[in-house]
């Protein structure tokens, strides 16, 4: 019979990482209710247009990476690859354009088929904020100073760089575009196949390009900055003024592009400092998005960051409940066992009940699961209600009564 297998690049979670995620979700929380952010949740899957419109039609995610099928019904559906496109949408749908300024905080699943690697899966979870507002660096600044605060509260922040970026409006791109084109055209025997079909659907994606000739070919790259309006240059050099006032460390990366098409004006990533290619949280500015779903002229800024990626950075030590095994000697205590151990819930303690006609087969079971008490319940126990408890670090056996097993075990180390 074949063996059951689970789907490439996508993870069971347990343990330890399974309690660490939950403490980096808890902290994110924290951190976002503090700034009055609120919880949005959208569902996993939208109509494929909602990412085909907005991602971008020469962007890595919808050229290869979605997970896109058709329904019953005929709809073509999409399991979302990554918040933002869906959030937008909700905005529209909930009737919340009139309600600006929005601020919102999320967390859950993300679906895009790649190759499966250091800190990239095809089912991985995100955390992440949107704040939708009036166009301005305000909303950009709040994002990243919430942004750094969660990074700080993790106590991973010193491990990391924060790289930032203007790709300035809508009419600045245009014009960097065709001055971007112009100089791959020229170069196109030396740029990478995958470049040369980016160069006629979107040059830009060009500089964010990791294949080493097209690395080459960027470094002398003409510099967005000479393209961009007087507008979006004072943006730009308020936001790093606000930035340094503040004390959040950056390095100006005019290179970094992001890899979707809805992103305009501000961009940023914080990166490993010894690996300035592996992303944390990334995120900008988008001012088109929900104006492509159909929506009015409202401009938006958030980031993501990984969950998974997070994991593997942070320290955070899980607090182990104390275990407490219960050991009914005989079939007839399991339901004495039971409200014992129905005083326990919703406590700090774990407990068990482990039936077997042998006392040393359940002190081994004990050993097994790390059980720090035993509690035996034998005929002279149930009759008298004073239970045995043996401590098995100590070796230490005291009869308790049941009433007081709790207070006994809160004072027994």
């Amino acid at each position: 019979m074949t063996k059951v297998r689970s789907i490439r690049g996508m993870h069971d979670l347990l343990g330890a990482d399974y309690l660490t995620q939950k403490k980096i979700i808890k902290l994110f929380e924290n951190v976002s209710n503090s700034l009055n952010f609120k919880p949005i949740l959208t569902p996993i899957m939208e109509f494929n247009d909602i990412f085909s419109r907005t991602l971008g039609l020469s962007s890595d995610v919808v050229m290869k990476e979605m997970y896109t099928f058709t329904d019953r019904s005929n709809d073509k559906l999409t399991l979302r690859p990554e918040g933002t496109a869906g959030i937008a949408r909700a905005i529209i749908s909930n009737g919340l354009t009139q309600n600006i300024p929005l601020k919102f905080f999320y967390y859950g699943p993300m679906f895009r088929y790649e190759r499966p690697q250091k800190g990239r899966l095809r089912q991985f979870t995100q955390v992440g904020v949107e704040v939708y507002a009036k166009p301005g660096i305000e909303k950009d600044f709040e994002v990243l100073f919430l942004a750094t605060n969660f990074l700080k509260e993790l106590k991973i922040l010193d491990k990391l760089i924060l790289k930032i970026n203007n790709l300035g409006n809508f009419e600045d791109r245009k014009i960097y575009k065709n001055i971007l084109k112009k100089y791959y055209s020229q170069n196109k025997d030396k740029l990478s196949e995958e470049s040369v079909i980016r160069l006629e659907k979107n040059p830009l994606r060009i500089l964010d390009s990791k294949n080493l000739a097209d690395i080459e070919v960027n470094k002398y790259a003409p510099n967005i900055s000479e393209t961009l309006s007087d507008l979006s240059k004072q943006s730009f050099i308020e936001l790093k003024a606000m930035l340094k006032n503040f004390n959040i460390s950056f390095q100006e990366d005019p290179f970094l592009v992001r890899g979707l098409d809805y992103y305009s004006n501000t961009i940023f990533e914080f990166t490993l400092k010894d690996d300035d290619k592996f992303a944390i949280l990334a995120g900008g500015n988008y001012d088109d998005l929900v104006y492509e779903l159909g929506g009015p002229k409202i401009s938006g800024t958030g980031w993501a960051a990984g969950l998974e990626r997070l994991t593997n950075l942070v320290n955070l030590k899980n607090k182990k409940s104390k275990v407490v095994l219960m050991i009914p000697l005989e079939t007839n205590f399991l339901s004495t066992a039971y409200k014992i151990r129905e005083k326990f819930l919703c406590s700090h303690y774990a407990t068990e009940i482990y039936f077997d006609n042998s006392l040393k087969k359940s002190l081994k079971y004990a050993n097994k699961i790390a059980a720090d008490h035993v509690i035996i319940l034998g005929a002279e126990e149930v009759e008298r209600g004073l239970y045995t408890i043996k401590n098995l670090s100590t070796g230490a056996q005291n009869k308790v009564k049941e009433n007081s097993i709790i207070e006994f075990l809160n004072n027994d180390s």
